[in-house]
Order: structure tokens, then C-alpha cells, then sequence
């Protein structure tokens, strides 16, 4: 039974939010709505999420002080801990997913013991709706149709996830934005920082072009590096960062050399945290040109960074946050795979000052305005509201 008041804590629903981890930039969501509701955080999928993003997380998560959770390792393959716990005793239930085979396993046991036991099932997702015919997208269809369609609320960070739900035959009623959000925060020495990569790369006022995030196939750095050899043509004081590791590094070297760019690409590498905030105070333009393989680029973090530190910001339409860019206010959405049309937006904004500040100015606002943690709880608790609001017609 979902319970209306919303004042005091100890009268509200209790929740058992089932999610993959406690990834750095969620830890201040889920102690935000510990201090709102009372909620058991079950988190199922630690280690693959370690060794996905390098992160060292355990049974004790550093920043989740005064967080009721706990970690549920896999036995044979499944969150059984998570599933016994779903039978126990709560008010509403959070959670949901298929991005592999055992996630869509658990959610299937989470789904049936939930509506067995007649509480709210709250759905949170990121799909949508990217440009791939294949078996297993058809499978994800078929799947988030079927949950969205049977849960009481679904929760998705932005428009682009609304349409795609809204297109199974999900009502639109039931379908509320939850933002994502990141933590960072702009500190006094990423000042310091940002003058130090100046004086170590030995950079003399060039425009910086700047790009985060694995490199894998998914992230098309292979169609950023020509568009930016076009770039250097038209304008020699422009230079590409490229910050992050992965198993395309070597080919994307090799691409940088064959296009005569030595000197001006920087494969960073993996950067400690510290130095993010600097990187992006560093650059003039942020750059996403993800594209769509077997999966998309749900909803890339770096994008909402970038913007917080007044950024003009060129994405792909392969990019699950191009509801975030505002066509030609803030920045560029591109086709993806298209490096002439990268090109054409990066020179666009690098060419033309006064368009620069301003469309940085205008990403620093999109954040201020809608991209906070408070417009995350916000969004929560207008899932709340709508099943309290269910609730009550049901008893009238």
C-alpha cells in the first residue's frame, strides 16, 4: 500500500530500490531519497560494473554513510539474495532490467513476486529507440513494451526514452523524467590544474577540442579524427585531447599518424578525477561522436559535464542526451558516422567567438535549469504522487 504523506518520514512508503551499483555520480540521488523516503538499496551487479568501468567497489560503498543498502553478490549466475529479499516486506518496488541475460532472469522474478504480492512495480530505464534491426533489439523491444506496459510508473532521464516507451503503447501518463545527473563540481584547483596541462603540453593559445570516454567502437573516435584533420585545414590552432583507454586506442593512433596529426592529438589516456574538472575547463568545444553498433550510447555523463562547465557541446545522433543539446542555442547533433558534418560543427562554433561563449553560456543554464539532483527527486516523487494518487481511487 503506497502512503500519501509526504511530510513526515517514518508515514511514507517504504521502498526496495533494486539497481545494478552505487556508481560515483548516483550516490547523492540515493542519499537524497534515504533522507526522503524509507528505502533498502539492493545492489546486484557490483563486480561486473568493476570491471567495466575500474571502479573497486565491495560490500562497503565509500559515500553512502546513513545509505540503508546492501551488496548481493551472484550465486549460479542470479541476485538470488535480491530475490528472496523481493518477497519480503515493503511498499513499493524500484527496479528493472535486461541488459543481459541474468538482469532480464531477475526482473522476471522480481516482476511476478511484486505483482503477486499486489505492490507498485516502478520501472527505471534508459532505452531507446536507436537505429539497429536486429534479433536482439527486437528482443529489447518486445521486453520494455512488456514491463513498461504492466508497471505502475516507469522512470526514464529524458524525452528521447519517453517516445520510445510511448511508441510500445506505454501511457504517457505513467512515464516520468528522472534526469541523470552528474556529481562533479567545479573546485578551485582545476584552475591549478588546467594552467599545469597548459605549461606540460606546451599550448599557446590554441582551441581545444576535447573528447572522454572509452575507446571502444561505440564512441566513433574513428570519424572524429578526419573530421579533425579537415579542422587543422581551416584552422592550425586547433588541437584534439582525447582522454580514456580502451581496445581501439592502438587503431586510433595509427588513423592519427596516417593523417599527419602527430602533435595534434593527445591520446591522454585514463586521467585520475582530480584532473576532469581542468580538462574541461581547458577546452573550448566538447565533442561525443558516438554511433550505433549492437547497442547505443544510453546516456553518456559527459555531455551533462561538459555543459555544467559552460561548454559548447557536438554529439551524434547516435547519443541517447541529444534532448540536452538545443540546435544551434547550445551546441550540434550530427549524423552519426558523418565526419564531414562533425566537421562543419566544430568549425562552426571554433571559427566564431561571440557563438562559443554563447552557446556555453546557454549549456551552463540547460544544467542549472534541469539537470540537478533535485530535478532527479523531483521526478521521483512525481512517480510517488501518481501511485499515491491510484491508490486512493482504488479505495473510492
Amino acid at each position: 500500500m503506497v502512503v500519501a504523506d509526504q511530510d513526515n518520514n517514518h508515514q511514507k512508503s517504504r521502498i526496495l530500490f533494486v539497481h545494478h551499483t552505487a556508481m560515483w555520480y548516483r550516490k547523492p540521488f540515493f542519499k537524497a531519497l534515504s533522507q526522503s523516503y524509507p528505502v533498502e538499496f539492493l545492489f546486484t551487479n557490483v563486480e561486473g560494473y568493476n570491471q567495466t568501468y575500474q571502479t573497486q567497489l565491495s560490500q562497503k560503498i565509500p559515500g553512502m554513510d546513513g545509505v540503508n543498502y546492501r551488496v548481493v553478490p551472484k550465486r549460479l549466475g542470479l541476485a538470488w539474495g535480491a530475490i528472496k529479499r523481493v518477497m519480503g516486506d515493503y511498499d513499493v518496488f524500484v527496479g528493472g532490467s535486461w541488459d543481459t541475460p541474468s538482469d532480464l532472469i531477475e526482473t522476471i522474478f522480481y516482476f511476478l513476486i511484486v505483482k503477486l504480492k499486489k505492490r507498485p512495480f516502478i520501472l527505471w530505464r534508459e532505452d531507446w529507440d536507436w537505429n539497429v534491426h536486429s534479433l536482439k533489439r527486437k528482443l529489447v523491444k518486445f521486453f520494455a513494451g512488456f514491463f513498461g506496459r504492466h508497471a505502475d510508473a516507469v522512470l526514464v532521464p529524458g524525452i528521447k526514452h519517453c517516445e520510445f516507451f510511448s511508441n510500445l503503447g506505454v501511457s504517457t501518463e505513467k512515464i516520468f523524467i528522472m534526469p541523470n545527473v552528474s556529481n562533479i563540481t567545479l573546485k578551485d584547483q582545476d584552475y591549478h590544474h588546467r594552467d599545469m596541462i597548459i605549461q606540460e603540453n606546451n599550448l599557446k593559445g590554441e582551441k581545444i577540442v576535447l573528447f572522454v570516454g572509452r575507446l571502444i567502437d561505440l564512441k566513433g573516435v574513428q570519424y572524429l579524427l578526419p573530421a579533425f584533420a579537415k579542422l587543422r585545414q581551416k584552422m592550425e590552432n586547433v588541437v584534439l585531447f582525447i582522454l580514456g583507454e580502451g581496445e581501439c586506442q592502438e587503431e586510433l593512433e595509427n588513423i592519427s599518424r596516417n593523417l599527419k596529426l602527430e602533435n595534434k592529438v593527445y591520446f591522454m589516456g585514463n586521467i585520475d578525477n582530480e584532473l576532469l574538472g581542468a580538462y574541461y575547463l581547458l577546452c573550448n568545444v566538447f565533442v561525443l561522436p558516438s554511433i550505433t553498433t549492437h547497442y547505443a550510447d544510453a546516456c553518456p555523463l559527459v555531455v551533462n559535464e561538459a555543459m555544467y562547465f559552460g561548454k559548447p557541446v557536438v554529439t551524434s545522433d547516435a547519443v541517447g542526451t541529444t534532448f540536452m543539446i538545443e540546435e544551434g542555442i547550445n551546441g550540434y547533433v550530427v549524423e552519426e558516422r558523418n565526419s564531414e558534418a562533425l566537421f562543419e560543427a566544430l568549425y562552426r562554433i571554433l571559427s566564431d567567438d561571440a557563438l562559443e561563449e554563447k552557446m556555453g553560456q546557454a549549456s551552463k543554464k540547460i544544467i542549472e535549469d534541469g539537470f540537478t539532483y533535485q530535478n532527479m527527486m523531483e521526478g521521483f516523487n512525481q512517480a510517488m504522487e501518481f501511485l499515491n494518487k491510484h491508490e486512493k481511487m482504488k479505495k473510492t
